[in-house]
């Protein structure tokens, strides 16, 4: 028997779908897709990638939306997607990141058709393979020849299960692209770093956009829940979560092994403090009436889950800042 739609503003189906809409469980919007000056004609004439792999099978669904807000409350373990720095605009850039990730062939790296390359001699034989083999990667260029990806979890997480979930990702959301990935156990986050050839096969090239790092995620917590692993990938803003300050990227790489930093972060900027602020208040809003539908429906599973969301810090922020919202405005004229 369905369960009674909820009304928020409007009516909803038994499919949640306005649930991700309203939350932005991970939806980001894709803002249309523009080279840089000279990236798409620098050295193929390639044209910026365009194609969007199917979603993954039961997205968007109501069992899909409700485990999302069930991870929201119960502060689920997020996993991370990042390109990380690297011009790589030459062949030797792209050599010594192959060399790097496979630590001069002492670990195994596998590519897209599932070959391992062990090795140095091996790994540099191979970095000469994507040079002419496919679309032809010139010494200098400039245009990214390849795109640099960590896949991570926090430290405990399934080791084989994250692999599998990297290799899962990474044969749907690279299609058609040369890749290759190895995984480390240097650091306590259990993670894998991908190198794909950023020209695809039929021409296309990669453009990463938010909106793609953001599916990237999506994906792959799809495939670690697949695997048994509890993962999710909701959008810091849906959430409520802190703003993160704005550091240089090697600053954070020293918090994370417990490292002293200088310089300082630096401040965030007004601008962006104030945008966050909005999209918070609009996240909290939305949270309210949710709870608030949810406590009123037919529903047993949807009253436990409204507890369980309003017991949890994001509940609790909630209203904390629904609560400032309605507070009366200070007449400034009269001040």
């Amino acid at each position: 028997m369905a369960t009674q739609s909820l009304t928020l503003g409007r009516a909803w189906d038994d499919t949640f779908k306005g649930w991700t809409n309203e939350l932005q469980l991970g939806r980001k919007s894709m803002k249309s897709r523009r080279a840089s000056a000279g990236s798409s004609s620098g050295w193929t004439g390639a044209k910026v990638g365009e194609r969007v792999p199917a979603s993954y099978a039961g997205q968007g669904s109501r069992a899909d939306v409700r485990g999302r807000l069930v991870g929201i409350a119960r502060g689920g373990r997020q996993v991370m997607v990042k390109i990380t720095p690297g011009k790589n605009k030459t062949m030797r850039s792209v050599r010594d990141h192959l060399a790097y990730i496979s630590r001069d062939g002492e670990e195994t790296l596998r590519d897209q058709d599932g070959n391992e390359v062990q090795g140095a001699d091996a790994v540099a034989a191979f970095g000469w393979g994507w040079q002419h083999t496919g679309p032809k990667m010139p010494e200098e260029a400039v245009a990214k020849l390849a795109f640099n990806i960590v896949f991570s979890m926090p430290e405990g997480t399934d080791e084989k299960a994250l692999y599998a979930a990297v290799r899962a990702t990474a044969e749907i959301e690279f299609a058609g692209h040369q890749w290759a990935m190895v995984q480390h156990f240097d650091e306590p986050q259990v993670h894998c770093h991908v190198c794909v050839k950023a020209e695809g096969m039929d021409g296309v090239r990669l453009n990463p956009r938010k909106a793609d790092l953001q599916r990237w995620r999506e994906r792959f917590a799809h495939e670690l829940r697949d695997r048994g692993v509890e993962a999710e990938a909701t959008r810091r803003a849906s959430r409520l979560h802190q703003q993160r300050v704005n550091k240089p990227w090697q600053v954070t790489r020293l918090e994370d092994r417990g490292q002293p930093t200088n310089p300082a972060p630096a401040a965030s900027l007004p601008a962006r403090v104030k945008k966050w602020q909005d999209t918070e208040s609009q996240a909290a809003s939305s949270y309210d009436r949710i709870i608030g539908a949810l406590h009123r429906s037919d529903d047993a599973a949807d009253r436990i889950l409204a507890k369980e969301l309003d017991a949890s810090l994001v509940g609790a922020k909630a209203q904390r800042l629904v609560k400032q919202g309605n507070e009366p405005k200070q007449d400034l004229e009269r001040t």
